[in-house]
């Protein structure tokens, strides 16, 4: 009885050894999800994960690998499965998406955190040209449409006005579609260089650009948001500012556009007498009274 008794407890003790062992090799990823940003190419976007990733890890002494998606719905899945822990993320994608996250930091380009985004075209000059025409937009994980017509146009313009909203899995790829003629038009951030025969059509409102977001509670946040202070990345994502959840919920409050109302006012009605016989002459026709006699009938 005795042995069996030392056999479990020894049973016992090398499972929490084995579980203390995985969780020392298991080291948490840096996803990056964010198709807005104007990476020029796929390797300029997995180079900046991995120097991002290595930086971090090596700042907050933790094992931390870096993950490129490109996909929302790999990336949710990631995130879901507690595989991703930091991540580098599109506001307007948190904006739609939701989440239990935390916003460390906000990325720069050009010296700025927001940026403006502007409708571009192929053989067109004006909005008005490009009804029923095909319009492309970054992913924003199937919301692409609410995106460009809500967040971007401001309700403005109907839903049925193009002919189709669809999401390309990047700027980069957008603007290459636009260029052969794949699309009439695109809606992308400004500051990108734009294809031959391509012109801006619009200029669109300024919204956040990517985030970056601690995912759960075991990541020490002040750590990783002292470290991305000091980070030095590329043209596209240069460094990180302070930023919070803000600047997703004024995204996020623009999905949603609210209805438009004519003025209604209900005036207080005070009629008098005199006003509505105010040069006004009434007359009452007199009838002859013999009128109203009653004349025997005759026999």
């Amino acid at each position: 009885m005795s042995g069996f008794r030392l056999s479990a407890f020894g049973f016992r003790l090398a499972i929490a050894i084995c579980t203390l062992v995985a969780s020392a090799a298991r080291a948490d990823t840096l996803g990056l999800y964010a198709p807005s940003a104007p990476f020029p190419s796929t390797a300029a976007r997995v180079e900046l994960a991995q120097r991002l990733g290595k930086y971090l890890g090596d700042s907050v002494n933790i094992g931390l690998s870096a993950q490129v998606f490109a996909r929302a719905g790999d990336f949710a899945a990631a995130v879901k499965k507690g595989e991703v822990t930091i991540a580098l993320v599109d506001a307007s994608y948190l904006a739609a998406a939701g989440g239990n996250y935390t916003v460390i930091a906000a990325a720069v380009r050009g010296g700025e955190t927001n940026h403006a985004w502007q409708l571009v075209a192929r053989g067109a000059s004006t909005i008005a040209q490009l009804k029923g025409k095909r319009v492309l937009v970054p992913a924003v994980g199937g919301r692409e449409v609410d995106f460009a017509l809500a967040v971007m146009l401001g309700g403005e313009v109907a839903r049925d006005y193009f002919a189709a909203i669809e999401g390309a899995p990047d700027t980069a790829s957008a603007l290459a579609a636009l260029g052969l003629g794949k699309a009439d038009a695109a809606i992308v951030p400004g500051g990108v260089e734009l294809p031959a025969g391509t012109q801006r059509v619009l200029a669109l409102p300024a919204i956040a650009g990517p985030l970056l977001v601690v995912y759960g509670s075991a990541t020490p946040r002040a750590a990783v948001a002292s470290a991305a202070a000091s980070f030095q990345g590329d043209a596209t994502v240069a460094g990180f500012r302070a930023g919070d959840g803000d600047v997703v919920r004024s995204i996020a409050r623009r999905f949603t556009v609210a209805v438009k109302r004519g003025p209604f006012a209900v005036p207080a009605i005070r009629v008098l007498v005199g006003d509505l016989v105010e040069g006004r002459t009434f007359a009452i026709e007199r009838t002859p009274a013999s009128t109203f006699v009653v004349r025997p009938e005759r026999r």
